[in-house]
């Protein structure tokens, strides 16, 4: 059959009663019917709308990982997440002097690299990535640790290999540095480096009081939950652990560029002027360390790469390299039952981001060590998963010597003990709860101390959180501490409670502060004094210190009271005058260590 002007659609002549014999032996309705429902869907001078899916997804354009890696990607976004002047319900971008990014016509964020626009778009993807996740794994809306709804960021803040999260001005900095070609390249560009910061500020959300703390716990626990966050970003990344799985081949027991948090940006800085002091400091989860006594470790030591110290950088490692084991050992478990380690690693993901945020929600609210941590971890698998979990998570924490089998026993047999403390049927305001914890919590739980009240939530499982606190004034006294000498600090404690959705409680941490915690404080404020790390001032955040104060004196003449007091300073920057390495060169450093 040839085609001419006449053909219906390119399908040759066809009469209309051919046409219709065709429509009529295709379709068992009427024939009249039909025709009616093909003309109103056919014409219509109505402007339609675009599909929904359609018209909610964006583009962008980003490193999966960091910039020195692979090129930059697509990514898909939510159009609400991804406003014009780069803001959301959640975030903004900001910046002093260059123009904010803007959507072609399509509404996408097509920006190439070496473009500030470019940095814009990837903190505003990474950032809300790491916060949606959280708010996935917790089950609720995860605020700010202030009452503000967005969180601030701007991507080219200063001149530094650094990035900072300052929770007083509500913002993310993210600094521009200069790598070995000479390329000008923003911290901003590294999806590990956003996921880290982003990090602290939705910890600091959930416990805020980790961020007032002065001790080596909870400092260094914020140093592991943004690596742990880091990690697991890399792992929602479908390229990415394509690549791992073939890195691997499947074998997640070995060293790769997942557990090697922006390892190759701190490469890239070896031979720049920004190393020392100023060097991006993610560390590598696949590691060998133990727990050390407090007291033999030191603020600084010579060999960082495999000795724990006292600063938080250098300890977190320890937390996130039993984190990493644990998700290996249930990947491991999920491909014995499953034999695609594509589904297997994606399903561990998702359990031990699962365990590691109701793990903060059971844990202490205020002072606590990688040993309280690794409790709530055991107790979150109770409630979670059944204790499905328990012995990988025994195994990883007893291998690090962070518990004792003793401890888990002891800890998992008291889960079994908790008291019958029925919920109020009515809990709408600080009053009431502190009537609550008065009349029902104190005594079914023979606590003995006054709490006041935090926080009370449900989220969408039906999991009930309350929290308590207190706080205990030490005054700092002898001649290491210097000009401080006398001044006093807070430091805090409470109680965290948990009811599942049947109303049966399931957690109870009292964790007041100890006399221990005291000791150790006094021993790290002299840490801090020795180094330089007490601010007399808390100076503009565009303004480099150096070195970062960690502690902020506030003399007694700006306080009601008649002594100074010292502070925690309240932004947390990330950066040590500590050289990061490869993998390779920890196993050689830690071969040399052992043969001496």
């Amino acid at each position: 059959m040839h085609k001419n002007q006449d053909d219906f659609h390119g399908l040759g002549k066809i009469t209309a009663s051919n046409l219709l014999r065709k429509l009529h032996r295709n379709a068992k309705s009427n024939i009249p019917a039909l025709m009616a429902q093909r003309a109103m869907g056919t014409f219509s001078l109505q402007a339609e709308p675009p599909p929904h899916e359609a018209s909610s997804i964006v583009f962008v354009v980003v490193y999966p990982q960091n910039p020195f890696v692979s090129e930059p990607e697509i990514r898909k976004m939510l159009a609400d997440d991804i406003q014009v002047g780069l803001m959301n319900s959640r975030i903004q971008i900001i910046s002093d002097d260059i123009p904010i990014a803007e959507p072609d016509d399509e509404g996408n964020y097509l920006h190439w690299k070496d473009t500030p626009q470019f940095d814009q778009v990837s903190a505003i993807y990474y950032a809300t990535l790491t916060l949606r996740m959280w708010e996935r794994y917790a089950h609720r809306t995860i605020p700010w640790a202030f009452p503000q709804p967005r969180l601030l960021i701007n991507p080219h803040i200063g001149e530094m290999a650094n990035a900072f999260y300052d929770e007083q001005a509500r913002m993310l900095g993210f600094h521009n540095f200069i790598v070995k070609n000479g390329d000008i390249n923003s911290t901003a560009q590294s999806a590990d480096i956003v996921a880290h910061e982003t990090a602290h500020a939705v910890l600091d959300g959930v416990r805020d009081l980790y961020n007032e703390s002065f001790g080596l716990g909870a400092r260094a626990f914020h140093e592991s939950f943004g690596d742990i966050t880091a990690m697991l970003i890399a792992l929602h990344d479908d390229s990415l652990v394509r690549r791992m799985l073939e890195w691997t081949d499947g074998d997640l027991r070995m060293s790769n560029f997942v557990t090697e948090v922006a390892e190759h940006l701190t490469d890239e800085l070896a031979n720049s002027e920004y190393l020392q002091e100023h060097t991006i400091y993610l560390r590598n989860a696949f590691n060998m360390l133990k727990n050390q006594p407090f007291d033999a470790m030191q603020y600084e030591v010579e060999s960082p790469l495999t000795t724990l110290s006292r600063q938080e950088h250098n300890y977190s490692r320890l937390f996130t390299g039993a984190i990493y084991d644990i998700f290996a050992a249930i990947y491991e478990r999920f491909l014995e039952k499953q034999p695609s380690p594509y589904v297997a690693i994606y399903r561990a993901r998702d359990v031990i981001g699962q365990l590691v945020m109701l793990a903060i929600e059971l844990a202490p609210i205020g002072e606590m060590d990688f040993g309280d941590m690794a409790k709530a971890m055991l107790t979150a698998d109770d409630i979670a998963y059944h204790s499905n979990y328990s012995d990988l998570i025994k195994l990883a924490f007893v291998e690090r010597d962070i518990l004792s089998e003793s401890d888990v026993d002891d800890h998992l047999k008291s889960l079994r003990k908790l008291p019958n403390l029925d919920l109020p049927k009515t809990l709408n305001s600080a009053l009431s709860s502190a009537m609550y914890y008065e009349q029902q919590v104190r005594p079914a739980l023979d606590i003995d101390e006054e709490l006041l009240p935090v926080s009370t939530y449900r989220n969408a499982k039906g999991y009930t959180f309350m929290a308590y606190f207190s706080s205990r004034k030490m005054r700092l006294q002898g001649e290491q501490y210097k000009e401080f000498n006398g001044a006093d600090i807070d430091v805090f404690g409470g109680l965290t409670l948990m009811w599942d959705a049947e109303n049966k409680l399931r957690s109870a941490v009292y964790r007041p502060v100890t006399d221990e915690d005291l000791r150790q404080i006094s021993i790290i404020i002299a840490d801090w004094v020795e180094n330089d790390k007490i601010a007399n001032d808390l100076l503009p955040i565009e303004i480099t210190i150096r070195p970062h104060p960690r502690g902020l004196h506030i003399p007694h003449e700006q306080l009601p009271e008649d002594t100074d007091r010292i502070v925690k300073y309240p932004v947390i920057f990330d950066d040590l005058s500590e050289t990061n390495t490869g993998f390779y060169e920890y196993l050689k450093s830690l071969q040399e260590q052992a043969s001496t």
